[in-house]
């Protein structure tokens, strides 16, 4: 497969991902302010890593609002809707590589999302779950209609990757930025909180499943970074990252596969050696920024040293931090 098709594939996945996590925490925050009063708009543009570029919009637009920045502003190349038209560019440019019934799902949902000229907080509700919906439809549709092929792999590779990255800056998100102070942790609001962080990663039933009758935040952690069984969480997202690329790089040079395998095995491995309380001792706000660093040399390995590769040219020597 071209080095090109192949990126391209997995930055589709990415960006798929990435517009399914941002229209559910979306819809959680929405149906939060509803029933507690209580808004964490400001927590998710600090998710999705976009505080600078909001005080930016902000002196263009003084009434941009956190709500609008995150899912419809042009001012936003991280937006949902700017998200997903990065989607469909890819997408188009993709058509032989993707199943007819996928491509009119991701238009469908495109002239869904463009029918919208400006931004409605009344419209919130309908905007995240059709999103939603469609986005999870397209992920399946995928999954259920093309070959199994390196193609398929490397959007999958790109689809866990994403996944964990967000979900580790959901638990981050309510750890460093909403952290209550010393007398409500544990507290109402701070079990509230909690709740929401089970909700923005489809976690709250599989939680409820391990027999938990009280939302600990803890126990809440442990599920989302360690819980090899849950589909979001960062153990299960790196295993399957590791299965997936050993698939998607089979027939490709040890040399320039190599950085790539190597940094995601040493990160299994290390989640797999951790528990909870290692993590809370050593710091969780830590150990989720070193994660997410070594998520990135990952993504730079494989950008590096196989989708842009130069011919005839060895791959650089890098040391991962173990």
């Amino acid at each position: 497969m071209l080095s090109r098709v192949a990126e391209n594939l997995y930055w589709l996945g990415r960006y798929l991902e990435r517009t399914e996590n941002i229209a559910r925490m979306a819809h959680v925050e929405h149906e939060v302010s509803l029933e507690g009063g209580q808004e964490i708009w400001h927590s998710l543009v600090s998710t999705t890593a976009s505080n600078e570029l909001f005080w930016e919009a902000l002196v263009e637009s003084p009434e941009l609002t956190h709500s609008e920045f995150l899912l419809f502003s042009a001012l936003n190349p991280g937006s949902l809707r700017s998200t997903f038209g990065h989607a469909r560019e890819l997408a188009r440019g993709l058509r032989e590589h993707i199943s007819r019934e996928v491509w009119m799902e991701i238009n469908a949902l495109y002239l869904f999302l463009g029918d919208r000229k400006q931004y409605l907080a009344s419209d919130l509700h309908d905007l995240c779950t059709e999103t939603l919906r469609r986005t999870q439809t397209i992920l399946g549709l995928y999954d259920n209609t093309v070959l199994r092929d390196e193609g398929r792999e490397w959007f999958r590779c790109g689809m866990y990757l994403e996944r964990a990255d967000m979900t580790s800056r959901i638990v981050d998100a309510k750890y460093h930025i909403l952290l209550p102070r010393g007398d409500q942790v544990g507290g109402p609001f701070d079990r509230f909180q909690w709740v929401a962080v089970l909700r923005s990663a489809s976690a709250q039933e599989a939680y409820r499943l391990l027999g938990h009758s009280e939302v600990d935040g803890a126990q809440v952690a442990d599920l989302l970074l360690f819980s090899r069984e849950f589909p979001r969480s960062l153990a299960f997202c790196v295993q399957a990252l590791e299965r997936h690329y050993q698939q998607a790089t089979a027939q490709t040079p040890k040399r320039r596969r190599a950085a790539g395998e190597r940094g995601i095995a040493l990160l299994n491995l290390d989640l797999g050696a951790l528990d909870m309380d290692q993590v809370l001792e050593e710091g969780l706000h830590e150990f989720i920024d070193r994660f997410q660093g070594r998520l990135i040399e990952v993504d730079r390995s494989i950008t590096e040293d196989i989708f842009r590769a130069e011919p005839g040219r060895a791959a650089p020597a890098r040391l991962v931090e173990g």
